[in-house]
């Protein structure tokens, strides 16, 4: 019974010292994985925006806004592009009023838009309403140089397209730009701007300094003529059919740009119900994307060496998810090693608890990093207290952390796009 005994507890030491062994790999693994961003994050203290040359020539450009009873909003944004440092005659705007019941398409008109009205019950949502309008305005239009997209509570700077214009004189076919906040007001309108203002500085311009493609955000983007006509309109219908489209421009090799001078403004949510919301959508778009694209992500890094595949390969791979489940199971089996040798169960309890709480604060200590980088970088530019700022550093990690039950559940749940309500009534002035 003795020697049962000591076997037991002699083969669980030995499982114990390899599980380890495993946990230190996969470490490793997940460290070299997310280097990239590790490397960005200090990359960025020291990059600064890039100045574009003039444009040799000014072109032409359509800005498309899919909008669904946004009347509160829609008459604002329009008026931003109209009023921009640029040729009147090489600019229109195209509103597409999805399933509108409000005034949305009048407002659009008194503002100056061409309005495509649609009403479809069946294919519902802002890829099918952008896939309609394109193939219409491309079938209508044909000197357009570039198509702008945009959401309806957006807001342009008076030199956007001037500046867009410059990275498409350079050659670029897609590119994004950058993305501002229109209320950073508490600390879930803060942590969603923080967001955004991550990607523009931390991500979008580092890859730009190294000369990696980036990816599109929902909006802020231009494409152009060429790629809409070779692509036939708007074929991406997963629930977040802009990460879709840039991990298509990754396969194929279109080098997404980015313009970090060309700004505009965004409204973010302000309640934690609708963030949570919005953000689920993410999740299970990502994940729809990761399972129908994943492989040719992986096969385009490997056989072309693209590390812009690679990048949005972790970018779509659910690794937060992986990461905190096998968190999980490593603190558990510990646990079950501590019993197994006779440690009593408030030791045992205090292994767990501090494996657990080390994970979470080495996951929180690299988002408030991140926030400070954000704040030092560009504190002067954002519309808020300095304190207030520095304050909202220390919740955004917590923001983030959401995503990682939200990312459980959108692996279970059946998500369907959800109408954020746009209410902050600012004019580009405001700003």
């Amino acid at each position: 019974m003795f020697n049962m005994i000591y076997n037991l507890i002699t083969d669980v030491r030995i499982f114990e010292s390899r599980l380890v062994l495993i946990n230190v790999i996969i470490s490793v693994v997940l460290a070299v994985i997310y280097f990239h961003q590790y490397f960005y994050g200090f990359l960025s203290i020291f990059v600064k925006r890039k100045k574009l040359k003039d444009a040799t020539l000014n072109r032409k450009f359509a800005y498309i806004i899919c909008a669904y009873n946004e009347e509160v909003v829609i008459g604002n944004l329009v008026q931003s592009i109209y009023a921009q440092d640029y040729p009147k005659e090489l600019m229109q705007v195209f509103v597409v009023a999805d399933n509108c019941t409000d005034k949305t398409a009048l407002i659009a008109r008194n503002a100056g838009a061409i309005v495509i009205e649609r009403f479809n019950q069946i294919k519902k949502g802002k890829s099918y309403a952008l896939d309609d309008a394109i193939k219409k305005i491309l079938a209508e239009h044909h000197d357009f140089d570039g198509y702008l997209f945009f959401d309806a509570d957006n807001l342009v700077a008076p030199d956007y397209t001037k500046e867009m214009n410059k990275l498409l004189d350079k050659g670029y076919d897609v590119a994004t730009s950058f993305r501002d906040t229109k209320n950073f007001d508490n600390w879930i309108s803060a942590g969603s701007s923080m967001t955004f203002l991550r990607e523009n500085i931390i991500i979008h311009q580092s890859r730009s300094f190294v000369g990696i493609g980036t990816y599109v955000a929902g909006t802020g983007f231009y494409v152009s003529d060429k790629v809409l006509r070779k692509q036939n309109g708007w074929p991406y219908h997963t629930l977040t059919e802009d990460i879709e489209f840039s991990v298509n421009c990754a396969i194929q090799g279109i080098k997404i740009g980015y313009c970090g001078s060309a700004v505009f403004y965004d409204e973010q949510p302000e309640k934690l119900k609708q963030s949570n919301k919005q953000r689920l959508r993410w999740c299970r778009g990502t994940h729809q994307i990761f399972f129908r694209y994943g492989f040719k992500l992986l096969k385009g890094f490997l056989t072309k060496g693209s590390l812009t595949c690679f990048e949005m390969f972790v970018h779509v791979c659910p690794l937060p998810v992986l990461t905190f489940l096998w968190s999980l199971i490593y603190t558990l089996l510990l646990l079950f090693f501590a019993f197994f040798q006779n440690f009593s169960w408030e030791q045992c309890i205090a292994i767990g608890v501090q494996n657990f709480i080390f994970f979470l604060l080495l996951l929180y200590a690299i988002a408030l990093l991140q926030a400070f980088i954000v704040t030092i970088k560009y504190h002067k530019n954002i519309k808020c207290k300095l304190s207030k700022q520095i304050r909202y550093c220390f919740t955004f990690p917590i923001y983030m952390m959401l995503f990682i039950p939200l990312s459980f559940k959108a692996l279970f749940k059946k998500v369907n796009w959800v109408k954020v309500e746009h209410t902050v009534d600012k004019k580009i002035s405001d700003l």
